[in-house]
């Protein structure tokens, strides 16, 4: 009985060994999804916000203060889609998996050009306001 406990407990002690290191990615990649995600949508209200108070005549320190918000907003957003690209980059060499990868970074792409978009729109509409 001893020598079959003995026997058990070595094979118990190679399969935790031969445990992988497994990369964080899973961790990683949700929180930077996650995150790109609500950013842009933070982004989508903040211009939502702006565009009603074009019609429900907000005045114009607060129609200023949203864009500036919607600016540094975006800039996270940017920065954000940016990291996440790298991210799937370095999964994809590190694993080999493509597909989900690929559709990610099409996703992290178009909110990176979003974001630059809103950057652009937030600046003219606000220089214009102020006087250039």
């Amino acid at each position: 009985m001893t020598q079959e406990n003995q026997a058990l407990s070595a094979q118990e002690n190679q399969k935790t060994s031969k445990k992988k290191r497994v990369f964080p990615y899973a961790i990683l990649g949700k929180l930077t999804r996650n995150s790109i995600i609500l950013d842009f949508l933070i982004c989508l209200l903040l211009f939502a916000l702006y565009l009603i108070g074009n019609f429900q005549a907000f005045t114009d320190n607060t129609q200023l203060r949203i864009l500036v918000v919607l600016s540094i907003t975006a800039a996270a957003l940017c920065i954000l889609s940016f990291l996440g690209i790298v991210v799937e980059v370095v999964f994809v060499f590190m694993k080999g998996r493509k597909t989900p990868a690929f559709f990610s970074m099409i996703f992290y792409f178009f909110t990176l050009i979003i974001g630059i978009g809103l950057i652009g729109f937030a600046t003219v509409i606000r220089r214009i306001s102020i006087g250039i």
